[in-house]
């Protein structure tokens, strides 16, 4: 008699992630018998303790943060195959991982932040699935990047700009790199009211997405221009609810480092303007045209950094003055290549009837009230592997 065993949610995905990381670990072991490719697993976890303030008008919070410290954790599968004559095939597979819990993030996905396939040569890469928006990969002023107190909460689109469904191509000559992305469907797995929008339909509009970046850096400077543009379509619910409405950032960013092999500054800073066809923030009037800027800089000594930035995002035409300010700070002490510990910090000052959370919305419901302070702070560690 044949028996057959009923998984539940949590056992299927369970299971999902087991045959998964078999898959790619007999991929590798294939691979690596060959002399002309290779799989590299790799990742970083990063972990540490938070105090949140003001949370909800007035209690604070103490916890663990389930998606970012100074990095996201992530783990990764990287496969690389020589075809000859310069041209290789690539693949990359990369969870998102909650490390309080182990749970994955990115909408439970088990390859939530990177799940693509493409070439790669002298000529630059195209690739195919889910990956990264061009204005993420060009952000090169962001000094602070996806750090859990940093400019980028203003934004938060920003260090989550991914897009399903979409096709890539980037490459670099002579300091000079020029990108570009088109997705036939954004996001096939988030609900509409969280900005989900699979797309592929019959409407040729909706829920595209295209993003563009022109960029020239060298170890001393470099400067990014950037155009990102998601189109909606998801219908009731949605932020973007018809093909017609379009969220759009352009954007320019630089930086300048300056110093020593173990003593090295580096300035960075970015403007972004946006204009989003959704529904405005309560008390924003009509236009929904935004400036939001940042500056900051980072110096590293010896096995030490300290890090410092800060951000203004301004609503136009909006009568309350809505809008956010935000100052955050780092130090960080490397014990090695692979392992750091690290303190950070962050204000923000919402204005009119902004209600942004310090640290990005990472807790349920942390946001203040309407024109209200929060303070942040976190004590942690982060390694490589």
């Amino acid at each position: 008699m044949k028996h057959h065993r009923t998984f539940s949610a949590p056992s299927r995905l369970a299971a999902s992630i087991v045959v998964a990381a078999a898959a790619a670990c007999s991929f590798a072991a294939h691979a690596q018998s060959q002399s002309t490719g290779n799989v590299t697993i790799y990742g970083l976890i990063d972990s540490g303790v938070e105090y949140v303030s003001n949370v909800n008008g007035g209690g604070h919070v103490v916890r663990m943060p389930s998606l970012t410290g100074t990095l996201p954790s992530r783990l990764g599968f990287r496969g690389v195959e020589d075809l000859g004559d310069g041209l290789k095939a690539v693949v990359v597979l990369e969870s998102g991982i909650a490390p309080d819990s182990g749970a994955l993030n990115q909408g439970g996905r088990i390859f939530g932040r990177q799940a693509y396939v493409g070439l790669s040569g002298s000529w630059g890469q195209l690739s195919f699935g889910r990956q990264y928006s061009q204005l993420f990969w060009s952000l090169i002023g962001d000094t602070l990047a996806p750090n859990i107190y940093a400019a980028g909460v203003l934004d938060s689109y920003i260090p989550n700009a991914r897009v399903d469904n979409s096709i890539a191509y980037r490459g670099t000559f002579a300091g000079l790199t020029v990108g570009a992305t088109y997705s036939l469907g954004r996001d096939a797995v988030a609900p509409a009211a969280a900005g989900g929008c699979a797309g592929e339909t019959t409407d040729s509009k909706a829920c595209r997405h295209v993003s563009g970046a022109l960029q020239y850096a060298t170890k001393a400077w470099g400067l990014a221009l950037i155009y990102d543009r998601n189109s909606g379509g998801a219908g009731a619910g949605s932020p973007l609810p018809s093909s017609s409405q379009a969220d759009t950032r352009k954007m320019a960013t630089a930086f300048y480092s300056f110093g020593e092999t173990t003593t090295v500054a580096t300035i960075g800073a970015g403007f972004e303007r946006r204009i989003n066809d959704g529904a405005p923030p309560s008390g924003v009037a009509t236009t929904q045209r935004s400036d939001y800027w940042w500056l900051g800089g980072v110096y590293y000594i010896g096995l030490f950094s300290f890090d410092l930035q800060y951000g203004s995002l301004k609503y136009h035409a909006s009568s309350t003055g809505t809008g956010a300010l935000v100052l955050a700070a780092r130090t960080m002490y490397n014990l090695s290549k692979r392992t750091a510990l690290y303190l950070t910090a962050g204000h923000i000052d919402n204005k009119g009837n902004s209600m942004v959370s310090i640290d990005g919305g990472n807790i349920t419901g942390s946001a203040p009230l309407a024109g209200g302070n929060q303070n942040g702070v976190m004590v942690g560690i982060r390694h490589f592997f």
